[in-house]
């Protein structure tokens, strides 16, 4: 449950308001309050901001121009060269985080080892022929660049393992187990990794300290997890004769999952992008099963249409309302 206690809440603009108005001070003071509880940013810090996220474009970039340097020049650079070339930027990425390691540039020079580690290791397989399986691969690179994920607590290189971890299991369901149902399998796989993930990351938000703070990681693997589970379950409730089992597991699934967001981002930490994404899917639910009422088993096509225009905008203004309606009770 959420504290009760004021001073546990986010500060906001409205709140300070209300905070002023019981309190008996000047209107000068007042105002200067205001001032800085809404001011926009200076000149320096629009610049720190761009010089950061220049630096975050930048190493993307570059990232980019190794991996295509590799696959322009595979056939000309020997065995020995590559695994020099990709170890030596790997040490020096890894090296240079080491000078300054509490600041934005040394957690990008991580994200880049981490990146180059995978590089290295693709390398080594094809000179080597291993004969591992693909889905190995991006294990073992997860597991090499976990400790550096736990020593930068930067937020992208701990997206960047969830998302080894999600290409293994894909493959490794793909290659390996190769069974009947290996759609459901891979699917729901991908969601309760996803899952784990974002139990994880609350776990550690609600400590005195949290390890990581920033609250977009959570909305990226919920809203994956909802669009991995609301494609099958639309197909089936577009389609109720398809015959796959993906369809009525991803269907459960989703429904749990939609459930549990909306309680615990409602009742525990409050996320208006949370449950908006939660009112999303179940307006996606409703529309397509209502929408194949009305125009495949009623056969109403024109009116069938404007029906379904006019619960579209109903569904839309019923969750802006509601969406509203918790975001002045969590000001409260």
């Amino acid at each position: 449950m959420s504290s009760a206690d004021p001073l546990d809440r986010p500060a906001t603009v409205d709140r300070v308001r209300l905070a002023l108005a019981a309190m008996d001070i000047s209107a000068n003071a007042r105002h200067q309050v205001l001032a800085l509880a809404s001011r926009t940013p200076t000149t320096q810090e629009w610049r720190r901001f761009l010089a950061s996220a220049l630096l975050v474009f930048g190493a993307g970039l570059v990232l980019s121009g190794v991996i295509s340097f590799f696959a322009f020049n595979w056939a000309a650079l020997g065995l020995f060269g590559k695994l020099w070339l990709i170890a030596a930027a790997m040490t020096a990425c890894a090296l240079g985080a080491l000078a300054r390691p509490d600041t934005l540039l040394a957690r990008v020079l991580l994200f880049a080892a981490s990146v180059l580690v995978g590089a290295m290791l693709a390398v080594y397989g094809q000179g080597y022929q291993t004969g591992a399986d693909p889905w190995g691969l991006f294990a073992v690179w997860a597991l090499l660049v976990l400790p550096w994920a736990l020593a930068a607590c930067f937020t992208p290189l701990w997206l960047l393992v969830v998302s080894l971890v999600d290409v293994a299991h894909a493959l490794y369901v793909i290659q390996v187990l190769d069974g009947p149902r290996w759609d459901s399998a891979t699917v729901l796989g991908i969601v309760g990794v996803h899952v784990l993930a974002v139990m994880a990351w609350e776990a550690q938000f609600l400590r005195r300290v949290p390890w990581l703070a920033d609250r977009w990681a959570p909305r990226v693997l919920i809203g994956t997890a909802l669009l991995l589970l609301l494609g099958p379950s639309l197909a089936l409730l577009a389609w109720p004769t398809w015959r796959s089992g993906l369809g009525p597991l991803s269907l459960m699934v989703l429904t749990f999952l939609v459930t549990t967001t909306a309680a615990y981002y409602r009742l525990v930490r409050p996320d208006a992008f949370m449950l908006t994404m939660a009112a999303g899917s179940v307006m996606a639910l409703v529309t397509t099963l209502i929408g194949r009422l009305l125009l495949v088993t009623l056969r109403l096509d024109l009116l069938g249409l404007l029906l379904m225009t006019g619960l579209v905008v109903l569904e839309v203004a019923l969750a802006v309302s509601w969406l509203r309606r918790q975001v002045r009770d969590d000001e409260r």
